[in-house]
């Protein structure tokens, strides 16, 4: 029977959890349904009926979406997290929350120059993993980068100028932002630039916003994720650059029709994004339904 055993899951994403189990790989077990059935029951024709090894497979991937990078936190929820359970792991800056978000993920808790910081992060991690965590995040949220322009605008149209933004880092190559576009009235323009650079410090230059209510990747995924809600692209989720020194993250809600645009210049940070759009449901806007079960 145990060979027989079966998992019920949506297979657009894997959260973590499953719709039910089918002990003998057809029913399930707690209202007897086939999954032709159960699709009618739930109205999702994404159901599908997946062996206990593909779960296990889910469910490396999905811990390997949940360490997220840190966040900073204030002084007082880090004391209060310290106090709400005796803390894990427990050293002069630092402890895990001491009860787990799932499996071994807990919420580790740091203080490094004066600021204090949150991240879910296995509490098996090595000590010497976390400080290398740990200097890496101080590295970036501590950067500082050059902003330049083109003095020399390029006429695309009669009337339409642009001016090519860029941005660098440690004396590194300039990377590009976005064009400043000038018309008769710039003045929206020129708002919309100077939020797209507010933003692109803000996020200490991994990424920013160009569209959309969320300020961050996370922010929206944590919400689609929160209200199961779906995300659509009209046909690829990123968009690359000829030189690659960028992903542009763009798509909408298809339940609300929310537009949103990250344009994302940290690998590590696009890296985790990848892992974290595993865990929502996704879409492209051209795709012909064809469910396997």
């Amino acid at each position: 029977m145990k060979d027989r055993l079966k998992y019920v899951i949506d297979s657009r994403y894997f959260d973590g959890t499953c719709l039910t189990s089918m002990s003998d790989g057809f029913h399930n077990d707690y209202g007897g349904e086939t999954i032709e059935e159960l699709r009618i029951r739930e109205n999702n024709p994404y159901l599908k009926a997946v062996t206990t090894s593909d779960i296990d497979k889910k469910l490396r991937l999905y811990n390997q979406s949940l360490p997220e990078p840190f966040k900073e936190i204030t002084e007082e929820d880090y004391y209060d997290l310290l106090d709400v359970l005796p803390p894990l792991r427990m050293r002069q800056n630092s402890f895990f929350v001491g009860e787990p978000y799932y499996g071994n993920m807990y919420s580790f808790c740091f203080t490094r120059q004066g600021r204090y910081f949150k991240g879910l992060r296995s509490v098996l991690t090595p000590q010497s993993e976390l400080d290398s965590q740990i200097d890496r995040h101080m590295e970036i949220i501590n950067r500082k980068a050059v902003i330049s322009k083109e003095e020399t605008s390029k006429t695309v149209t009669t009337g339409t100028r642009l001016i090519p933004y860029y941005f660098s880092l440690d004396g590194k190559q300039p990377v590009f932002i976005c064009n400043l576009v000038i018309q008769s009235d710039s003045r929206q323009a020129r708002t919309d630039m100077a939020n797209t650079l507010k933003s692109l410090r803000r996020n200490h230059y991994q990424f920013y916003k160009g569209k959309g209510h969320y300020e961050t990747p996370d922010e929206l995924i944590d919400h689609i994720s929160g209200k199961k809600f779906t995300l659509v692209s009209d046909g690829h989720f990123f968009q690359y650059p000829p030189g690659r020194e960028s992903a542009t993250f763009i798509g909408h809600i298809k339940e609300t029709s929310e537009e949103f645009l990250f344009r994302i210049y940290d690998r590590e940070y696009f890296l985790y994004l990848l892992k974290r759009l595993r865990t929502v449901k996704k879409e492209s806007a051209q795709e012909q339904i064809n469910i396997k079960s």
